[in-house]
């Protein structure tokens, strides 16, 4: 059976991505656990670093959960060996670099107990081209783009989420229940904009996140129309027509079944796993 992988890129709807495979799989969306620490202490790490997760992460974490139909989250990229081990679909959402970048570095001071001064994180190699390190480990735009067509990676975009959600349900994942509410959104984004409005801060976010923006213009003029293309007819009504948000069915017991999984089976073994090194 083929699976569904999640890459779970930082600050592109992701929350409420994962509320939606949860209500849509139940406790077969598995959210893939680290086994290991990111960094080494003392290094910084989090959802600011492309995790590392490989083959032997995953055939752990499958023999943890035989049942699994969908995985994903940060640690899930596209290199990551996945699909040597069962037959992969991979999808992912992308967001506006310059945009993305702003916000990544707000939610960042937010809620790093010990935040980089904006100058230092210019300076931080890690986070820069996030978007890009996600589908290719040498950061290259030429081995990206070949690597999605290759492997028919479905890539949405934020900016336009409902319609990229039926997009995905008509062309890759038939069984994704749509109804939604968001998650993780900033109520203040005083720091984003500030960084955006200010010439300085945004030519800076324009260099970190270069190779970004050619990914996302790629996807936005070249896949994203061959996606509304094969949908047919009729898609800008539908879109028109989407209630998004909640619906009738959202939150039921499948939502339910995820979190128990996550929170009693898979959380504690990985925390015991990074414990035991």
């Amino acid at each position: 059976m083929s699976l569904l992988a999640f890459i779970h890129v930082a600050k592109t709807a992701g929350s409420t991505m994962e509320r939606i495979l949860g209500n849509s799989f139940g406790a077969g969306y598995i959210h893939a656990e680290h086994w290991r620490e990111l960094m080494p202490a003392g290094d910084r790490a989090g959802d600011f670093v492309v995790p590392k997760y490989d083959r032997e992460d995953f055939l752990r974490l499958k023999r943890l959960c035989p049942w699994m139909r969908c995985v994903g989250g940060h640690a899930v990229t596209l290199w990551s060996g996945i699909e040597t081990v069962q037959p992969t679909r991979f999808f992912a959402f992308l967001r506006e670099p310059i945009r993305r970048g702003a916000s990544h570095y707000q939610y960042h001071l937010r809620h790093d107990p010990q935040p980089l001064s904006w100058d230092e994180w210019v300076e931080w190699e890690v986070h820069k081209n996030h978007q890009l390190k996600m589908f290719s480990q040498g950061v290259d735009l030429a081995e990206a783009v070949a690597t999605i067509e290759e492997r028919q990676v479905f890539l949405g975009l934020m900016e336009h989420f409902d319609e990229s959600l039926l997009l995905m349900q008509r062309l890759v994942a038939p069984d994704l229940r749509l109804g939604y509410e968001r998650r993780n959104t900033a109520s203040d984004n005083r720091v984003a904009e500030d960084l955006l409005a200010d010439p300085g801060t945004r030519r800076q976010l324009e260099e970190m996140y270069a190779g970004d923006v050619e990914l996302y213009d790629h996807v936005k003029t070249k896949i994203f129309p061959e996606y509304r293309r094969r949908y047919g007819d009729g898609l800008a009504a539908v879109v028109q027509d989407f209630p998004g948000g909640p619906r009738e069915g959202f939150g039921t017991f499948r939502l339910a079944a995820h979190r128990i999984v996550r929170r009693y089976w898979t959380e504690p073994r990985g925390r015991s796993a990074r414990a035991s090194g």
